[in-house]
Order: C-alpha cells, then structure tokens, then sequence
C-alpha cells in the first residue's frame, strides 16, 4: 500500500498547480449551473402544477408528479455529463503526470470534453452507467453534506426515513450501495483510457477489482477518513476564523446572525472541496492500480491523445487560448460569487426555506420608521425583509408612510394626499425618534429600492387612504423602473389592490394583510402568500394556507413567547420590529450569551 500512496502522491504533485486552478474553476462553474438548473427546474413545476410554493403538505404530490421526475432525471443526467467531463480531465492529468509531462488547465479541460465525446459517441446512453455506477462511492463525502445542508434534501431524507419503519433497512441498503458502487470503481480509467465499448470494459474492471479488492477497500477507506480529517480541521479554522471576524467587525447584536450566514458560506464551499478532493485522490489511486495492471494502455497514451513532448504551433496557441479563456472563466466566477453572495440572503441550499425575518417598517426599533436608517438597521441585523408602507403625496409621488397624516412622524398636521413633495421633502422625520436621527428624511420609494439594492429584499405595503385608487398600478411601474421585482414582494389590505398589481406584472409576488382568519383561504387566487395579524395564527390556518401552496407571514411578533408560538405553527415569516430577538429565538439563544464560544456553537449548530 505504501508504494501505491507513494505513486500517487507523484501523479498528484506532478501538475498540481494546473489541478487545483482546474478544480476550482470547474466546479464553481457546474455547481453554479447546477443550482440555476435545479432552481428553475422546481420553479417551473411549481408553476405547471399550480402551487405557489412547496411546503410539507404539498411536498408529495410534488414530488411524484410525472413533470417532477422527467425534470428530476434530467438534473441527474446533468450532473452525471458534468462528473464524467471532470474524470476524463483527471485522468488526462494523471496520464500526462504518468509520463512526466506538464500540462495547462485548458488541456485538462480539452482532455475531459474530448474523451468524453468519444465515451458518448461509442456508447451511445450507455455512458450513463459509466458514470452513475461508481459516483456514490467517488463522491460519498459531497453526497451527505449536500443532504446535511440542502433543505429540499434533507427534508426528503427525512421523510424516507419516517417512511421505513426499520430503520436498520435504510442503513443496509446505503452500505449495499456503496458495496455495490466500489464493484466498478475501474470502469471509467478504463473506458477514457484504452476505449471501445462499455461491454467489454465492465467484465473488465470487475476481474481487476477482484484481484485487488483487499487493496481497493483498504484504499478507498483510507481516502475518505483522509478526506474527513482534512474538511473536518480545513472547517474548524475556518469557523474559528469567521467567529472572530464577526467579534471584531460586528456589534454584539450583530455577530450571531454574521456567524450563520458565514457558516452556511463555509458549509457550501467546504462541500464542494470535500468532493473535488475525494474525486481526484479516488481516481488517483484507481490510476495507480489501472496502470500497474495494463501499463500498455498508459505507455501508448501519446498515439491516443493530446499532449506530444514537442508540441506544434496549433498545439501552443490552442494552449494560450485556453490560457486566456480559464483566466477569464476564473474571474467571471470570482465576481459572480460575489454577487450571488451579496444578492442572497441564503445559499443555495435554501430551495426549502426556514423561517424567515422581517423588519416592521423598515426596522422600527432602533431607527426612525419607514426611513434610510431604518433600512441599514435592517440590513445590519441581517434580515430577509424589511417592510415598508408606501403611499403618495398631493402630485403623485411614491413616499415612504405609515399614517395617512404626517404629524407622529413628522410633526404636520395634514395628510399626506394633501401635500407636494416639495413640502414633504422639507420635513423631519427622525427628530421625534432621537436627536441623533435630526435631519432624517422621507425616502421616496425609488430612494429606498436604490439603497436596497444587492443589500436587502423589501416588503412593499400598499396603504389605502381612499384618495389613491391608481397607486398600485404606479408602484409596479416604479420596481419594473429600477429592475427590483425578484427582489420585492407587495403587500396590502385592499385585496383589489393586488389584483391590480398581478394584471400589471404576475411574476411581482403579493401578499394579503389580514386581521382575521375566518372563512375559506381557497380561492383568494391574487395573493401568493398571507401576510396575518399573530394572534389569529394557529396550526390549523398554517396547514390550510400550506395545502394551498402559499406562505404564512405572521406580524408584528415582539416577544419571546409569541416567536416561539409562531415558530411551533410553522409560519414562514415573522414580522417584528426586534429581528435579532427573533434571531435569537430562532437559534435557541438567551439575551446574554454572545462570546466566543456561544457564537462558535452558533457556526457549528451546536
């Protein structure tokens, strides 16, 4: 064993460097694609199947629906291509490493989408099985985090598990298929390395795993343990890392929500460095054997394939195109990262999403109402909303108001449809919050969206005063204006108001402001989801409105007990004007504990 660990730590170092810039291009560009596949997957069948949203109750007519599993098994055909394009570039790289020849990051890519044309057009569909039959075992380690932090999957996982009543079944089965995975761990060097068909490959890499299977398992478990200890101490300092950059950088009643939004970071990040490098020591110590057992079908590799000692001029400047372009693909990720990070308030796994936090006027507690530092409140305490009520003054312009007057905000006795914006412009709306806020004023809703934007989503509430019946109709003229309506929702207690705002632009979700639950939620079609006063919030409405495919957002929730109560009913919103209570409450976290080890568990969820 030490000798097939000491040829394979070689065939690794020999291109390391082109490896790792390979790796991490790779799959940052799959993972990002993957996401938008699955994501516009589970949106179109929601939409084809009528449902606003999945949730528990409608998870499983959901899931079984015939468009679910035709777009289900298109994503799996999709992540099998893109894992057989990457090993057929690992093992370009390990046959160039093989015979002490360095290679660029764009040959390993040229190499991967090469073989794995010549895998399709020789094996038509059945290069499906090439790639499916050993990925469980090849991939063990991206597979659970992927279930432990996708809510969709986890979730799913859960309810199989609830399903079997033997639990010891389900165990057995996962080892039988991962016993069964490790048969034709052979398959693909194999296949990418001497071709031909896949029926005579597959005898092939069983007669080579069973004279080597004392070595395989011993190796591959090896491997994984290795992988584990390596993303296990890679996770730890990182956590360590994130907590005392959240302590410095953060006030005590922003550091916790920092932590879980770093960490869930760190979870995605960590998940797809613990499949690349399981991936390439696997395939790695599978070369090493292969090439032991048929050194032919390593030494010939240059009659085959790609990169002679003494390259053509074709071959240099294919190489310096390559060069460029991976340059380019690299930093386009880089920025794209970025801005999925900053745009997103939730990582990718959030398909499923926990409950969320909303910042009742903007974030009213510690900051004027409906105002500019409001909204930093509510983007420092880390919300995924903050609610804004929107009304319009005397020439029609959108302001940001609760009361119909503007005399407990701003101190003038006059309702708002009776006065210009000039005038309201004039006004104070944070001297009578605090002095320090002297001179805040009344954001029109084109400043808030502007301040808003690639920071936090906005819950737009459309009062009505009996003096704005267009108002609607404007206020998704204003979003459509400023490009934000993936990143609004509308709300108001006029019903006919949101029906106005769908005719105008259906893709704009809306949101019924309710008092009261009684009577039949069925077919209130124009709102997506129910925006509902906590103390008419039970179970029973919950499940009612979840049948239907629509959310609960429960307002306005002040204390502990009431966000414990709304958190036992399942709501998916709360509304408050204390979000990092809510936050606390949501993390099982006293007033008190915010030092280093409180917030450490916080990252680990502990």
């Amino acid at each position: 064993m030490g000798k097939i660990f000491g040829r394979l730590y070689y065939i690794v170092k020999k291109n390391m460097r082109s490896l790792l810039v390979f790796e991490i291009m790779y799959r940052t560009a799959t993972f990002l694609l993957s996401g938008y596949c699955v994501q516009t997957a589970i949106d179109f069948s929601l939409k084809k199947q009528g449902f606003s949203y999945l949730t528990a109750e409608n998870y499983t007519s959901f899931i079984f629906h015939p468009l679910s599993v035709v777009l289900a098994l298109a994503v799996f055909l999709q992540i099998l291509f893109f894992l057989l394009i990457e090993a057929g570039a690992l093992i370009t790289c390990f046959e160039a490493s093989s015979n002490r020849q360095k290679v660029t990051p764009g040959d390993l890519l040229f190499g991967g989408l090469y073989r794995t044309f010549i895998m399709i057009r020789k094996n038509k569909a059945a290069w499906i099985l090439a790639a499916g039959l050993p990925a469980p075992i090849m991939e063990l380690h991206l597979i659970v985090r992927e279930i432990s932090y996708i809510k969709l999957l986890q979730f799913s996982a859960q309810q199989l598990y609830k399903a079997v009543p033997w639990h010891w079944v389900l165990f057995a089965v996962c080892g039988l298929l991962l016993a069964f995975s490790l048969l034709f761990i052979y398959i693909l060097p194999g296949s990418f390395m001497t071709g031909g068909k896949l029926g005579k490959r597959v005898p092939e890499a069983l007669k080579l795993f069973r004279k080597n299977a004392g070595k395989t398992v011993v190796g591959i478990a090896v491997i994984n343990i290795l992988v584990a200890l390596i993303v296990g101490t890679v996770y730890l300092i990182a956590v360590i890392f994130v907590v005392l950059y959240s302590m410095l950088t953060k006030s005590t009643a922003m550091a916790a929500g920092a932590v879980l939004t770093y960490s869930r970071w760190l979870d995605i990040g960590l998940g797809l460095a613990a499949g690349a490098v399981e991936l390439v020591l696997t395939l790695a110590f599978v070369f090493v054997i292969y090439e032991k057992a048929y050194p032919d079908s390593v030494s010939n590799w240059k009659k085959r394939i790609l990169f002679p000692r003494h390259t053509s001029k074709g071959l240099k400047l294919r190489r310096r195109v390559a060069g460029v372009l991976t340059a380019v693909l690299l930093v386009s990720e880089g920025f794209y990262g970025v801005y999925v990070m900053i745009q997103s308030r939730q990582t990718a796994e959030n398909i499923w999403n926990s409950v969320g936090i909303t910042a009742h006027r903007g974030g009213a507690l510690m900051a004027p109402e409906n105002t500019v530092s409001a909204l930093a409140y509510a983007n420092d305490t880390l919300c995924d909303y903050a609610e804004i009520d929107v009304q319009e003054t005397k020439d029609r312009v959108l302001v940001l108001l609760h009361d119909n007057s503007l005399k407990r905000t701003a101190g003038l006795k006059e309702n708002i449809w009776n006065v210009t914006y000039p005038q309201v412009s004039k006004l104070d709306a944070g001297i009578s919050f605090h002095k320090k806020f002297r001179g805040e004023k009344i954001p029109t809703l084109e400043e808030a969206i502007n301040f808003s934007k690639g920071k936090l989503d906005l819950n737009i509430e459309i009062k009505y005063n009996g003096e704005n019946k267009g108002i609607a109709k404007r206020v998704v003229r204003e979003i459509e204006k400023n490009d934000f309506a993936d990143h609004c929702v509308i709300t108001s207690m006029n019903y006919d108001f949101l029906k106005q705002v769908k005719k105008a632009n259906p893709d704009i979700r809306t949101g019924y402001i309710m008092t009261m639950t009684y009577g039949s939620i069925a077919n209130v079609k124009y709102a997506d989801f129910f925006s509902v006063k906590h103390t008419y919030v039970d179970e029973d409405f919950v499940a009612e409105a979840h049948a239907c495919g629509k959310e609960v957002h429960a307002w306005t929730v002040n204390y502990r007990g009431d966000v414990k109560r709304m958190i036992n009913c399942g709501v998916d919103n709360i509304i408050t004007d204390n979000p990092v209570l809510v936050r606390k409450v949501l993390d099982q976290e006293s007033d008190t504990r915010t030092g280093f080890w409180e917030l450490m568990k916080y990252a680990l969820r502990i």
